[in-house]
């Protein structure tokens, strides 16, 4: 298979739908041809001069990051500032840039769902699934063959999928009903058009009031048996994500249940709460927002890239397993600008 960027980008999308970015974002291919040819692709958080140096010397022809390297527009691209150097690197070097922010913080199976894996959680689901994106499809075809139908379906992750014979037509007509996100249902009609099920049948879409079960913010989970005490989570964090110190207010007893967001997810925490989470793991708290009032509960700021830079391998193993002739790189450098300073412990002037 010649894999291009247009591939990788199709697969980014359906795993994380643009759609389901925050409004101030920028996602997606941002610097490249999307009929370029792709044989090596690096996975990183941050795209810096040291990650694109490093994509060069792998010889690499594609970078897909977490955080995007361009948030608003650009009024020239010259290698004068670090944006503009980074730019014209990766345009000089033919080398594409992808970018997967909120919407993979949106996503099953994101950033946050990482993150409570990499803290060993289990029974994972969305701490809040508010995205209102469902959508109930009604296709009434003439078509008979079911399985195809439902085949194609469940290709755009539809749910409750099903079929009836509609009762009292000559023609023989069949309606098919499912939950599906609204970010597919464009998709959906054009496969459905191409593959001549709507001749002489007609598509309906409404609006549904459950949400969707694809799509949401934070992640709540689960320890096993009587879970930890405080003293063994923090343990568990500082392991985990190999972080020297870890901030955190409150007092718990013992943490069963967790909530994690990625990155600057303290807005959750009150979610965390109604939850009944024992502990909320996030990151760039302001110092106000440590005051919880809330009795036996923790909440914990481990730092934006700690939190999520699991997420870097996450995506190399998925682009791994998706693609088999692509090779996919993790990056090797830190690019976290923050730096914590351990005093050493003071010498005792006696010895």
């Amino acid at each position: 298979m010649n894999i291009q960027v247009r591939h990788i980008s199709t697969f980014l999308n359906q795993w994380a739908p643009p759609s389901t970015k925050l409004d101030y974002d920028n996602v997606g291919l941002l610097v490249g041809d999307p009929h370029q040819t792709v044989s090596k692709t690096l996975t990183c958080l941050d795209v810096t001069l040291e990650v694109v140096e490093e994509a060069i010397q792998n010889d690499c022809d594609l970078i897909v990051a977490h955080h995007p390297l361009i948030f608003k527009s650009i009024d020239s691209i010259n290698p004068t500032n670090e944006q503009g150097k980074i730019i014209f690197k990766l345009i000089k070097n033919d080398i594409g840039l992808i970018a997967a922010h909120t919407n993979l913080d949106a996503a099953l199976d994101g950033v946050s769902f990482v993150l409570a894996k990499q803290l060993g959680l289990e029974n994972l689901k969305f701490l809040d699934s508010s995205y209102n994106i469902s959508r109930k499809i009604v296709l009434t075809t003439g078509h008979s063959e079911s399985d195809s139908v439902l085949k194609l379906l469940n290709y755009y992750s539809a749910e409750e999928a099903h079929y009836y014979k509609v009762e009292g037509k000559k023609d023989h007509q069949y309606t098919y009903e499912a939950i599906i996100d609204e970010h597919h249902v464009a998709d959906l009609e054009k496969e459905l058009e191409k593959n001549g099920l709507l001749h002489h049948g007609s598509f309906q879409v409404m609006d549904v009031a459950s949400p969707s079960k694809n799509v949401g913010m934070g992640v709540v989970g689960f320890y096993r048996d009587k879970g930890l005490t405080q003293q063994q989570f923090l343990d568990t964090i500082a392991d985990a994500l190999e972080v020297k110190a870890v901030r955190f207010s409150g007092s718990v007893d013992r943490i069963k249940k967790v909530a994690v967001c990625g990155g600057a997810g303290v807005s959750l925490t009150g979610n965390a709460i109604s939850e009944g989470a024992q502990a909320f793991v996030t990151a760039d708290i302001k110092y106000h927002d440590y005051f919880t009032d809330t009795e036996n509960f923790l909440l914990v700021d481990v730092g934006h890239y700690e939190s999520e830079v699991p997420v870097v391998a996450a995506l190399q193993q998925e682009l791994t397993e998706a693609f088999e002739e692509l090779e996919v790189l993790e990056t090797e450098v830190i690019t976290n600008p923050m730096q914590v300073y351990l005093p050493d412990a003071k010498q005792n002037p006696q010895e």
